[in-house]
């Protein structure tokens, strides 16, 4: 099992462990689709509605009811388009924009009819990337232009250009700033929810989601997996006799030393006040003692509190048909971990067969309690 460095790809807190875990990317879908469709209905009702009321020019209702049909059909294609973020959202922005912008040009007077770009363009700056945005004003400033200048009469379309595109942008930029800070709030609220404050690894409830993950992955690609639990021995006298800082800087060091020997796709966790837990995808239960081994003795040679000698006691079990599920196996890894503590502490236990041993004596033990090197727990 090669050492790795912290963060190279170990499941363990970290600024973007987020990135790529939208909340419910269904549910984001489902909002942006029936966003797009309620725009799109709402702008045919809104122009439709217009046309009964007093107007000194009657001869561009005929192209407003033909705009307020394509409207109605976009908001059929929205709702028929088959399933994916990408395609919704550019439909729907660049088939708004052209569509105001066909408004833009039919109508007489223009009025205030060029706002209806805020409708698309808020749409965008909410559900689109910066990238996307930018194309998407681009295509606005083009479009508006073109409407204006190549096909309206209105002799204040040069006034109107300025306005509605400054204003537009404007509101479009806010936007879009807006709605990133919001997701990244959320992300960073995320991050804690799922970080232990001190250490900064994943906390218990962020450990038992992604150990379900990890464990139907293991099962469909049928590979082994392993869980070891850790418990620094006599933790307590630490911070009685030390104080509560010096605890705290213990347990932030041993966070680092379990850190340091993680592999990429392996799962970090400090599970309680002095218990640590690691999922190791893909390794049996032989190489998860040696790696319980090296870190017991990675601990025991390395400066402790003040000087003195700290020791771990661990518990491993693997995934079994006595262990298929991720609560069976984490209580058998930490039975496994009470029978090494009972067994003198500073050992590696072993949950096997539906009871637990002692697998190995961590070097640098000393006689710290009695030794029974056969523990067995039959209740599982």
């Amino acid at each position: 099992m090669g050492r790795t460095k912290p963060g190279s790809g170990a499941l363990v807190a970290s600024p973007d462990a987020h990135q790529d875990l939208p909340a419910d990317p269904r549910a984001a879908e489902h909002l942006m689709r029936w966003v797009g469709v309620a725009m799109f209905l709402l702008g045919s009702t809104t122009l439709l509605a217009t046309l009964p009321l007093p107007d000194p020019n009657t001869s561009d209702h005929a192209a407003i009811e033909i705009i307020a049909g394509l409207l109605a059909l976009g908001a059929v294609i929205v709702a028929l388009l088959r399933p994916g973020r990408r395609w919704v959202s550019r439909f729907s922005v660049v088939y708004g924009i052209l569509l105001v912008s066909a408004l833009v040009a039919v109508t007489r007077p223009i009025e205030a009819t060029p706002f209806f770009y805020l409708w698309p363009l808020v749409f965008s700056a909410y559900f689109c990337s910066r990238r996307e945005v930018a194309a998407d004003l681009v295509l606005f400033w083009v479009s508006l232009g073109l409407a204006l200048f190549v096909w309206s009469t209105d002799p204040m379309k040069p006034v109107l250009f300025l306005g509605v595109g400054v204003s537009v942008t404007l509101t479009t930029i806010v936007v879009k700033l807006l709605a990133d800070h919001v997701t990244s709030v959320i992300r960073q609220l995320a991050r804690a929810a799922d970080t232990d404050y001190l250490t900064g690894l994943l906390n218990r409830r962020a450990f038992d989601l992604e150990f379900r993950r990890q464990c139907e992955r293991a099962r469909r690609s049928e590979l082994p997996l392993a869980v070891a639990t850790f418990d620094l021995d006599r933790f307590k006298q630490v911070n009685d006799h030390l104080g509560h800082a010096e605890g705290d800087r213990v347990l932030c060091d041993f966070a680092a030393l379990l850190e340091s020997e993680l592999r990429a796709g392996d799962t970090l966790a400090r599970v309680g006040g002095e218990e640590f837990a690691v999922v190791l995808f893909g390794v049996g239960m032989s190489e998860a003692v040696a790696f319980a081994e090296r870190i017991g003795s990675g601990l025991a040679t390395s400066p402790g509190a003040q000087g003195a000698t700290l020791g771990t006691s661990a518990g491993v079990a693997e995934l079994s048909e006595r262990t298929p599920h991720p609560a069976s196996l984490m209580l058998a890894a930490d039975r496994a971990l009470y029978a090494a503590k009972a067994a003198g502490r500073r050992r590696v236990g072993v949950w096997e067969d539906g009871g637990t041993r002692i697998a190995a004596r961590i070097a640098g033990a000393g006689a710290g309690g009695p030794e029974q090197p056969e523990l067995v727990a039959r209740a599982l």
